[in-house]
């Protein structure tokens, strides 16, 4: 067989990586090369694309009209890998879920994985090892060009629109993510702790779990099937969003057999993920929290709903995805005091929210919330919007953040955060 990977990419590279390794034929290239993609497709069995690159993308529509399979590099990956896969996948949380699980899997059993959206490619990974546990964060784009994936638990964490800037629409956005589960079988598990029609009905064939019924909180104990999980006050990250994400993964982690001990550990250990609700500082009784991964409005409404009422001086905007924020309302007026708006959304976000003003950076945006904020508020950087208009990540937009944090509080009464 031979193999055109295009999009080079962390994701790219290692595919590329893996096919070597493999011994096959591999091509390989990326838009910057202009369209050499069309002297190889007649000499290719199949292409595997990087996660960035749409549906829309010439490649892809001639890779199909001429019958060329068309794959993505976790599908690639997962040819080669005899093990156990587990799927964590949701418009929100799957990182913080999937970091908790394999937390909890690493404690106690061996050869234990972490890979997919969350930051390493699976295809590096499985160059090295073939079998062991799987832990994978799957995007919706990762979701699209799956054909033989099959998690042996699948966690489906919750729905809402996001990504139309890469789906053609919503249903092709959400048939993407039902990818994830279709090849499961009876054996296998799926889990959700969303009530939504869209994860509820999810099809598959493993034994469905819903979370949202089926679990309890008793005396500060939360249980599934009166068998006790963890106690809420081992769960060290705010808000109940995050709850229900440790719920996810301490079930996952039973099913694999991993006792109630070891997933309590791990959840008082667990103080979160950079960048994720993060407690960068507090300066003169002020709380500034980083939440750079809020990428989409439910995002967001997450996060507002783990402050007080009125306490929160709120930083959002970002690249305009088309997302509706209006649903927000409601929430933004009870949760926030004052708002600054940045990016692409900042004008759409005054006029869909009723409240705030554009600020012209987000240097700007951090310097007005500490002018305003007071002793026993919060400033709240959750952006609502992914970065692209301003930053290159979520990751460079959280970095930028903390710096400026630093910068902007250098004098004062100033206590770090943990």
């Amino acid at each position: 067989m031979k193999f055109l990977v295009w999009g080079l990419g962390k994701s790219g590279k290692a595919a590329v990586e893996l096919l070597k390794k493999e011994g096959f034929t591999v091509y390989a290239g990326d838009d910057k090369e202009g369209e050499i993609w069309r002297d190889l497709l007649g000499q290719i069995d199949t292409v595997v694309l990087s996660p960035g690159i749409p549906p829309r993308h010439p490649l892809w529509k001639e890779a199909l009209k001429r019958n060329v399979e068309v794959i993505g590099e976790l599908e690639l990956a997962t040819r080669f890998f005899s093990g156990t896969l587990l799927a964590v996948t949701g418009t929100d949380g799957k990182s913080t879920t999937t970091r908790l699980l394999y937390l909890m899997l690493k404690r106690e059993l061996h050869e234990v994985y972490e890979a997919g959206n969350i930051g390493t490619p699976f295809s590096e990974v499985v160059k090295e090892h073939r079998n062991g546990i799987a832990v994978l964060e799957v995007s919706s784009f990762q979701g699209k060009t799956l054909k033989n994936f099959r998690p042996h638990i699948g966690v489906f964490l919750n729905f809402h629109q996001d990504h139309l800037d890469w789906h053609p629409d919503l249903k092709d956005y959400l048939e993407s993510k039902y990818k994830i589960f279709s090849n499961q079988i009876e054996e296998d598990f799926f889990m959700t702790p969303s009530n939504q029609l869209e994860t509820t009905n999810t099809p598959t064939k493993a034994k469905k779990i819903f979370l949202w019924k089926e679990l309890q909180i008793e005396k500060g104990k939360v249980l599934w099937k009166r068998e006790p999980l963890f106690s809420v006050e081992d769960v060290k990250i705010r808000g109940e969003h995050n709850l229900l994400n440790a719920a996810s993964a301490a079930l996952s982690a039973r099913l694999m057999g991993v006792s109630e001990s070891a997933i309590r550990e791990t959840l008082r250990e667990f103080k979160g993920l950079p960048f994720r609700l993060e407690l960068v500082k507090v300066w003169k009784g002020i709380e500034i929290y980083n939440d750079s991964k809020a990428t989409t409005p439910n995002a967001l409404g997450a996060a507002l709903q783990s402050f007080p009422d009125k306490s929160v001086i709120l930083i959002a905007g970002g690249k305009d995805k088309g997302a509706d924020f209006t649903p927000l309302k409601e929430l933004v007026h009870r949760k926030v005091k004052e708002a600054f708006f940045v990016g692409e959304t900042a004008d759409r976000l005054v006029k869909e929210l009723g409240i705030g003003v554009k600020a012209g950076s987000l240097k700007g945006a951090l310097k007005q919330a500490l002018d305003v904020a007071s002793e026993g508020k919060v400033i709240l950087f959750s952006p609502g919007c992914s970065s692209f208009d301003m930053f290159t990540s979520y990751i460079e937009r959280g970095q930028t953040f903390n710096r400026l944090v630093e910068e902007l509080t250098r004098d004062g009464n100033i206590q770090a955060g943990p």
